[in-house]
């Protein structure tokens, strides 16, 4: 009797020793996360997430890192790191920090090309553990939606075939009796003279209320210049561009040829550019393109 009661008690001992064993395993814990904490600074003058700006933009951007609180392992290193078209660059690097909290701002600017950029910051512990936080920076270029009117043919005030009146807005030459009939939309004429050859005049100037005898209201002013961009730049313009500061003080511009490119800005304040191609019947017929502000 007695060798079967402990025989039983040694098969309840191996039973419980069990189920304890069982129960360990299911009741473990998860590892606790020893990694410092970041966080973008807040506030409308700083960059915390993705966003859209021009290229070589300056903006503020600022991180505040705190030691983890069951490691309490000091923050050791910060680095600010960017990345283009898979390039790495380190803007910043701070080592041997030896604090439980972090803070780092500064002022920087977005790429200097068109693209997406990932800006990563990255916090190290004394004990070897990182946290990072990270946004992207879409550059665009910088300047204004620019609208081009490519081989536009013009004639001078006695030609039949072309008009001589040209409208920015539509991008069309028109006669005489088609710009009368919406003078608000002419900004430049063209003739061509005797002692002044090729000119590109406002219907506010003299000259062109002269030679086309225009009593239509309203005469734009428009104003010109000699253009401070080569042909190779007028055609190095895209759909953005960032216009040059404009000087000029006159309603009228002549003795232009071929290759010549002129600056023009209307009563609207738009500035825009002609860019004259070619010239025949003796220049009282040319061809221009032109590039202008959206």
């Amino acid at each position: 009797m007695k060798t079967k009661l402990n025989f039983l008690l040694i098969v309840i001992g191996i039973v419980s020793l069990t189920f304890t064993s069982c129960s360990k395993d299911d009741d473990s814990e998860e590892p606790v996360q020893q990694k410092p904490s970041i966080t973008f600074l807040g506030g409308t003058e700083y960059i915390s997430q993705d966003a859209t700006l021009t290229v070589g933009q300056e903006f503020m951007v600022g991180i505040t890192a705190n030691e983890n609180a069951d490691s309490k392992k000091n923050i050791s290193t910060f680095k600010v790191v960017r990345t283009f078209n898979n390039v790495n660059t380190t803007v910043y690097e701070e080592d041997g920090i030896g604090n439980p909290t972090y803070s780092w701002e500064s002022a920087v600017n977005a790429n200097a090309e068109v693209g997406q950029e990932r800006w990563t910051f990255t916090v190290t512990d004394n004990a070897g553990e990182s946290n990072e936080i990270a946004f992207i920076i879409t550059t665009e270029a910088m300047g204004d939606n620019v609208v081009s009117y490519a081989s536009v043919d013009m004639g001078s005030y006695d030609d039949t075939d072309y008009g001589s009146f040209f409208a920015t807005s539509t991008g069309l030459a028109y006669k005489k009796p088609a710009a009368s009939a919406d003078p608000s939309i002419i900004d430049f004429a063209f003739f061509y003279g005797a002692s002044n050859g090729i000119t590109f005049g406002a219907p506010a100037n003299p000259s062109i209320i002269d030679v086309y005898d225009l009593t239509w209201s309203p005469l734009n002013a428009t104003l010109f210049q000699f253009a401070p961009i080569s042909s190779a730049d007028f055609d190095a313009i895209g759909s953005v561009y960032e216009f040059p500061e404009f000087t000029g003080t006159e309603t009228i511009v002549n003795h232009l040829g071929s290759g010549d490119v002129v600056y023009f800005k209307t009563v609207t304040n738009k500035l825009g550019f002609i860019r004259i191609n070619n010239s025949t019947k003796n220049g009282f017929e040319i061809n221009i393109d032109v590039k202008v502000m959206e």
